[in-house]
């Protein structure tokens, strides 16, 4: 895995990590320790870098976030691990 860096993106409240894996760019951010609406705002600003196949976004949360994927599952796919009580949601978008 190659070294995490922090970028600013735009609309996010929490610190956001990009690092590449096999090819595969990946914006990563915890929102577990926030209250709604943030972990969806957070989420959809870090959606908007999704623009190819090759990059993905990964969030932490404290739960499933639910509401966002009924506004997302249109445009994004999404994979759910549990890892310690938490969810690791991995967004990718749609082909």
């Amino acid at each position: 895995m190659s070294v995490k860096e922090e970028i600013k993106v735009e609309g996010t409240t929490v610190p956001v990590y990009r690092y590449t894996e096999n090819g595969i760019t990946y914006y990563e951010f915890d929102t577990s320790k926030l209250g709604p609406p943030e972990p969806m705002v957070n989420a959809l600003a870090v959606l908007k870098l999704l623009d190819s196949p090759d990059k993905r976004a990964v969030m932490i949360n404290h739960k499933k976030p639910m509401g966002l994927f009924d506004r997302i599952g249109d445009k994004y796919d999404y994979q759910i691990e549990e890892i310690d009580g938490k969810y690791r949601i991995t967004f990718k978008i749609k082909e």
